[in-house]
């Protein structure tokens, strides 16, 4: 029995591509923060404690990722670097019914790596000029609870970082996604997914596991287009 997540992601009027993170933060803030509880290829048990929201404004996304966890590593600086070796979040997305997806990942700096294409090993990395048009805002401080650290990571994603579906909007966008926490080269090695994934090797890149979304129009409230589906 398979249990797919869906999403409906709200379109925030009050927000666009020159909002400052201070307003972009207090609306998502306000969301419901979903969380990415399931947790994958685990030798020890280590689970890190991972939320994200989520909000558009139909050629815009706005994501937050907020993260408790032992051990914080920012190594790599360059876009397209690999960042899955660091401390990671991670968003795919497919758009429509492509078999394609766009898989944007990043590092607690906000250093972004984004590939374009069908699974795991045919993926072609997007130009540095069409990644560096994403924003991002970075926080981390010691943490009190039971974990040694506490970071958010807000960001702006344009449309036009989905290259290869030009001029696309996302009113009333119907895609699969998936979200993710991982740190290959941490102390404590980790994968964690907001959908689940049913696979014996570590592999984020599996879009038949993708839950579903519906980016909300300026005017819909909470259409109720998705229930769980049970497969």
């Amino acid at each position: 029995m398979r249990i797919t997540n869906e999403l409906e992601i709200p379109y925030v009027s009050s927000l666009n591509s020159g909002s400052t993170f201070d307003e972009i933060d207090e609306q998502l803030d306000q969301l419901t923060h979903q969380r990415i509880a399931h947790l994958l290829w685990s030798k020890d048990g280590y689970q890190p404690l991972v939320y994200f929201s989520i909000a558009h404004t139909g050629t815009c996304v706005f994501l937050k990722f907020m993260v408790r966890e032992n051990h914080v590593q920012t190594i790599y600086s360059n876009i397209n670097d690999p960042v899955y070796k660091d401390t990671c979040v991670e968003f795919f997305m497919s758009i429509g019914n492509d078999t394609n997806y766009y898989n944007l990942e990043f590092n607690a700096n906000g250093t972004c790596a984004i590939g374009y294409g069908s699974n795991k090993f045919d993926r072609k990395d997007l130009p540095a000029d069409v990644i560096a048009g994403i924003s991002s805002q970075s926080k981390l401080w010691n943490s009190n609870s039971d974990f040694a650290y506490c970071w958010h990571l807000t960001l702006i994603i344009p449309a036009t970082v989905f290259v290869h579906h030009q001029g696309i909007n996302l009113n009333g966008l119907e895609s699969g996604l998936n979200f993710y926490k991982c740190g290959d080269d941490l102390p404590q090695p980790h994968f964690m997914a907001w959908n689940n994934i049913e696979s014996e090797q570590p592999n984020f890149h599996l879009p038949e596991f993708f839950g579903r979304a519906l980016f909300l129009r300026e005017d819909d409230v909470n259409s109720n287009i998705y229930k769980n589906i049970v497969t």
